[in-house]
């Protein structure tokens, strides 16, 4: 069986991406430049570019081609402009976006295709930290249900120190469809090894992510240690359903008691079959059933789509995890909850 691929590469063109420009620039292209020689018939690439809302254009679409010529005159004109709002980015414009470009399909018994999004960022999207977003976006984490349901594969780029305070979500956000969260620093490493390996062997890109070793492979030598972030990862991904879910659970409340939010949730405000539906159960679920969640997959298809049987993977790396030398460091960053400290 063999393999095709399309990838979108979403990048931040806002100008607090000024000074990474140059350096992700370069990253990109020699991602793209190995694998539009050796499987050009094989590979399309697209280009979404966007900004924060505040500034006067969102998104940039530049459509599917094989031509590195062509792929590369767009990444040579991208320039980074506009206002330094780390706030308003629009990314949830740009991950939509994705979704109306001419995917190829599953139609050919012989041959598997990959669909694969980049997201490259420094900070969060619009509707992460205010209540809701004022432009009239659609809900990110709505959108990723979109991603799941049309098997493309997200890998969200993010680019330390400012990406710390939301790269829980982000792993989250990424995790849901298959994909990861990677820091800059490690990124090209991972995604050079990944890709050409989903295009030649008999493994999906989610195994392959799913397998990579979390130490040496996404957080050696940046700010990123998976240990801080994994509970809250697996809770936004089983228990919340929508971007409100997201908000009230692991952020209005990071510094509050688990006492305290259950007295204070206002059912009300929260989205229908949300987490919060249940105040006992939610409860339960966080002071006794830590285990089981610490000790799941963080999906139960361990990888495979379409190409491969369902058959149990013995590999579980991913899931294992070792300190980060940049630990200590990283404590600085990381917006502790208590749903950390107090249960677990």
């Amino acid at each position: 069986m063999t393999t095709t691929m399309d990838i979108v590469v979403c990048l931040d063109c806002s100008s607090s991406m000024t000074s990474y420009f140059n350096h992700i620039r370069l990253d990109i292209l020699s991602i793209v430049n190995e694998l539009l020689i050796e499987h050009q018939s094989d590979v399309r690439i697209a280009l979404i570019e966007f900004q924060s809302h505040t500034d006067y254009w969102i998104t940039n679409i530049h459509p599917f081609t094989s031509s590195m010529n062509l792929f590369q005159e767009w990444m040579n004109a991208a320039r980074t402009e506009g206002k330094n709002s780390n706030e308003c980015k629009a990314i949830v414009d740009a991950l939509d976006a994705s979704l109306t470009l001419d995917w190829r399909s599953n139609t050919n018994f012989n041959q598997y295709h990959e669909k694969l999004v980049i997201l490259i960022t420094d900070g969060p999207p619009c509707n992460f930290l205010n209540d809701e977003c004022s432009f009239n976006s659609k809900d990110l984490w709505k959108i990723s249900d979109e991603f799941e349901k049309q098997d493309i594969t997200l890998v969200i780029i993010g680019i330390e120190p400012s990406i710390v305070v939301c790269d829980d979500f982000y792993c989250a956000l990424a995790n849901k469809t298959g994909g990861a969260y990677l820091p800059l620093i490690n990124a090209l490493h991972v995604l050079s090894s990944v890709i050409p390996r989903a295009i030649l062997e008999e493994e999906t890109l989610t195994q392959l992510f799913r397998r990579a070793d979390i130490h040496f492979d996404i957080e050696y030598n940046s700010l990123y240690c998976y240990s801080y972030v994994e509970k809250r990862v697996r809770f936004m991904i089983e228990y919340c359903h929508t971007m409100t879910d997201i908000r009230k659970w692991l952020f209005t409340y990071r510094y509050q008691p688990i006492e305290f939010i259950v007295d204070k949730i206002d059912d009300n405000d929260f989205e229908p079959h949300s987490p919060s539906s249940n105040r006992d159960y939610f409860h339960d679920f966080l002071c006794q059933n830590v285990n089981i969640i610490a000790s799941t997959p963080i999906t139960d298809d361990e990888g495979y789509r379409t190409r491969l049987p369902t058959t149990a993977s013995t590999d579980s790396s991913f899931i294992h995890i070792i300190a980060s030398s940049a630990s200590s460091y990283r404590m600085e960053f990381d917006w502790t909850s208590e749903i950390d400290d107090e249960c677990f």
